[in-house]
């Protein structure tokens, strides 16, 4: 299995080449990174410069681009070609805690125009040969993932799984993925723990293995697909037959502030379809399983208004856990490569 390290794991600041220290230092096969903010520039010396490092090292790269938008996928889809990225990473809102009420009576609006300008791209995206990965960013449930690329399908979109953001919507993340899977293409690897509030409840950041995922499983479920090109799945989406190998998965661990989901909350649903309550069953098994006590502190040192080196030594030991977990459950070999 084919595990990186992703820039958003550290909110204290890593660029490119620090990243692939990192990941050879730690026996990992990839990294992933936004070029604009972890390079000094995209002109082509620099990503050359980093292209090199990165083969040199025999590590893939996943390049990470912003919301959405026609100019911004016009500069990065070539940068990515450029780096050897063959994935661009990309997210749909700045939602968060999967709080859609800012889009009030906007969102399937939303949605169509993120469409439409994917659809201008994607001739852009088969001349450099790069797919671009949009990402549930704690804001689409996996109905709108899987109409998103049933509208363009094309095999140059597909789907970052974010599997702590799937609490976000209330969804749990093995039937998340299962839904998604014949349009996979990369994976952020997050966890999270659940702390009820009286509106809802918080998920706050981990260490791989220390929250609610459970990995082992979900992992054998993602390297055990196969999709056959053109077999229609049981609700008659058609794949793009994409194959495990072809999943590039990164760590992930994401944000230092806790996202808060009103889900308890009325007006937190505007912008939801209804569900059958039967369709909740699996979040809500999972939030009663693993819901923490009230009261437990679920804060960061950023949350907590501690020194930057409290938070870089925080988030460094939660790095090394979650190699260490995956190590121990042989997502990644105990050698210098990867399994």
């Amino acid at each position: 299995m084919s595990v990186g390290v992703c820039a958003y794991s550290f909110n204290t600041g890593y660029d490119a080449f620090q990243l692939m220290d990192m990941a050879v230092q730690h026996g990992l096969a990839g990294v992933e990174f936004p070029p604009d903010d972890c390079l000094p520039d995209l002109s082509p010396a620099s990503l050359e410069r980093a292209r090199a490092r990165a083969e040199e090292n025999g590590l893939y790269v996943v390049a990470d681009g912003g919301q959405v938008e026609g100019e911004m996928l016009r500069r990065l889809i070539p940068a990515a070609a450029s780096l050897g990225a063959s994935t661009l990473r990309v997210v749909m809102s700045g939602v968060l805690g999967g709080d859609r009420r800012p889009l009030s009576g906007r969102w399937n609006a939303h949605l169509a125009g993120c469409r439409d300008i994917l659809r201008e791209a994607l001739p852009l995206a088969e001349e450099h040969g790069v797919t671009i990965a949009v990402e549930n960013h704690s804001d689409a449930t996996s109905h709108d993932m899987c109409w998103l690329c049933e509208e363009l399908d094309s095999a140059y979109i597909g789907i970052t799984l974010d599997v702590g953001n799937v609490l976000a919507v209330c969804e749990e993340p093995f039937g998340y993925t299962e839904r998604i899977l014949p349009f996979l293409k990369h994976v952020h690897f997050k966890d999270y723990t659940i702390h009820p509030t009286d509106e809802g409840y918080r998920i706050a950041r981990c260490s791989l293995g220390s929250g609610v995922v459970d990995y082992p499983g979900l992992l054998s479920l993602i390297d055990g697909y196969r999709e056959q090109p053109g077999r229609a799945d049981s609700d008659g989406r058609r794949g793009q037959a994409v194959q495990p190998g072809q999943i590039t998965k990164t760590i992930e661990l994401g944000a230092i502030y806790a996202r808060h989901v009103r889900m308890l909350m009325d007006d937190y649903w505007a912008e939801y379809p209804d569900r059958d309550i039967r369709d909740m069953l699996p979040f809500l098994r999972l939030y009663w399983s693993h819901v923490r006590p009230v009261g437990e502190d679920w804060r960061t040192p950023r949350e907590k208004d501690e020194s930057t080196e409290d938070l870089k030594a925080y988030e460094t030991r939660e790095f090394e856990e979650s190699v260490a977990y995956l190590k121990e459950i042989g997502a990644v070999r105990t050698d210098s490569g990867t399994s």
